[in-house]
């Protein structure tokens, strides 16, 4: 039997303890009691809108573009608001000026019009896509968040204008406040939080909702993260967090490899303390670089205060991992994502026509380049679980080259190369005396064997104990004996035990002088106790 059939039973037996819960359904959004309700608007439609920002106005956002301005907002054949409110949007990869092709844009319709709203939504946003060529990754990974029972917008499509100059598609993405709330929780009327850019929680964060002065409970969950104790530490964090439902969020970045969210590069996020149950929740969001990286291992360690005040203790890794094989096996493994992308990018195409033909033309490539993208990294977690699967039994293997190791180097004297036919992890000696790569790797308790193939080249020992040469280690056990001066390719190995915390395996270079090569593909890591 194939070993992702076996996933489930055989990872959840090997590495959890916390019954599997029962994840919510699909989260469809409530109907508003008064007005318009935006369902429909993500259910298809693409609106053309004409955007008019006066010459004044133009100045002024010209010179503080994240000063809101006046505009008015049309849709040919539907509605005219006018007195909406602008400003534009975007950090260092996507931000455009106003004078620029593309800018993007934050819009409020109700900001100096009380009630107003264009097609229930008073607040949304349209992205230019700068970083995703498809203008469907967001819509897609939204779609996935949702089903998995985790906060994110949904995204449609439109065609903007502005000042009668044609902008093309961007993708229209409802904002953060309470009718958004209002879809996932009971009180919508709490606290919400933006992390801004590149910001942990405990750093200068915005408050979008709530009085910003009242701080109590987000020092408290600050201080949760921070306390010395475990035990103590997790019993806080379980007052004040709803812990389940962060791990299905951490669940969607890994698997999404969404590297510039909260638990990697601690961005793109907001976070909701939620009044009815006094616990808060993070909100997936800024998810137009996903599916970028195949090599990314769905249990990389995050880098964030909430995730590394819980995953330091194993009860609590089980407890994700629980998380993570329920999101993955009912919302991935079963569903046809690139299917869907597929029909995404054919209604986007229909409803673009009579706007601009040849812009809808390109959705028939910008379809097949998403949806490729999908299935490429959706096979990657297929072959990722299966090794892990592997590994729940003696003399079972995992190839390690699908995985992306964390360089611990300067780039110039480490990076990788072909040598002899062999794609290679190099490290030169250089100024710093060399460097490492590394994977810190999910695997049960047991003992187990890392070996590669190896070469080095003119490897002059150094005086620390730690500047032999190269050698495989484990980080915190050690590791076999450093090869020096210039050796041919030949098979090392290191072994160890496993009982709690995951091993974190070192591929290193220290030394005066020469060069080191690791052969990517030769990386195995075998169960053999």
């Amino acid at each position: 039997m194939a070993a992702s059939r076996l996933l489930l039973p055989l990872l959840l037996a090997g590495l959890t303890t916390a019954p599997a819960q029962t994840l919510p359904p699909l989260i469809v959004p409530k109907t508003p009691a008064v007005n318009a309700s935006p369902d429909a608007l993500f259910a298809g439609t693409v609106p053309k809108l004409e955007l008019t920002i006066s010459p004044e106005n133009l100045t002024k956002l010209t010179q503080n573009p994240r000063d809101y301005v006046t505009l008015t907002i049309k849709e040919p054949g539907g509605v005219t608001l006018e007195k909406c409110s602008v400003k534009l949007k975007g950090s260092a990869g996507s931000f455009r000026q106003i004078t620029d092709d593309r800018p993007g844009f934050s819009l409020r319709t109700g900001k100096a019009k009380k009630g107003q709203e264009y097609r229930g939504l008073s607040k949304f946003q349209l992205n230019n896509c700068a970083q995703d060529g498809t203008m469907l990754l967001e819509m897609v990974a939204g779609e996935m968040a949702r089903r998995s029972g985790v906060p994110a917008s949904r995204c449609t499509h439109a065609y903007v204008v502005l000042n009668g100059k044609p902008l093309g598609t961007y993708v229209l993405k409802e904002g953060f406040n309470k009718e958004f709330l209002g879809v996932f929780f009971k009180d919508p009327k709490g606290h919400l939080y933006d992390g801004g850019f590149c910001n942990e929680i405990d750093g200068p964060i915005e408050v979008d909702q709530g009085d910003p002065d009242e701080k109590v409970r987000l020092t408290e969950l600050i201080g949760a993260t921070k306390e010395p104790s475990p035990a103590l530490r997790l019993q806080r964090m379980d007052r004040i967090l709803d812990i389940d439902a962060y791990f299905r969020h951490l669940a969607l970045e890994q698997i999404l490899c969404h590297w510039d969210g909260y638990s990697f590069n601690r961005n793109n996020y907001r976070f909701y303390e939620d009044p009815a149950a006094g616990k808060f929740h993070f909100i997936l969001h800024g998810m137009d670089q996903v599916f970028g990286d195949d090599r990314w291992y769905v249990f990389r360690r995050p880098g964030a205060l909430v995730p590394n005040a819980l995953l330091g203790e194993r009860v609590m890794r089980d407890r994700y991992r629980t998380q993570f094989f329920a999101v993955y096996e009912k919302n991935f493994r079963s569903v046809d994502w690139p299917k869907r992308i597929l029909e995404l990018a054919a209604n986007a195409k229909a409803r673009l026509a009579p706007f601009d033909a040849e812009e809808a033309k390109r959705f028939d490539q910008r379809g097949k380049d998403a949806a490729e993208r999908v299935k490429h990294r959706l096979a990657a977690v297929r072959a990722q679980l299966d090794d892990a699967a592997q590994l729940r039994s003696l003399g079972g293997k995992a190839g390690l080259a699908k995985y992306a190791w964390e360089r611990n180097a300067e780039e110039k004297f480490a990076f990788e190369q072909d040598m002899d036919g062999r794609n290679c992890f190099y490290v030169m000696a250089g100024p710093k005396k060399g460097g490492d790569y590394r994977l810190q790797f999910a695997t049960g308790p047991g003992r187990y064997r890392l070996t590669a193939m190896v070469k080095t080249a003119g490897a002059v020992a150094g005086k620390e104990e730690n500047e032999r040469g190269l050698r495989l280690r484990i980080s915190g056990l050690g590791g076999v004996a450093a090869l020096a001066g210039t050796n041919g390719w030949r098979q090392t190995s290191v072994e160890f035990s496993v009982t709690d915390a995951d091993p974190v395996l070192v591929l290193e270079f220290r030394a005066e002088a020469g060069e080191a090569w690791f052969d990517r593909n030769s990386l195995t890591l075998t169960r053999i106790n």
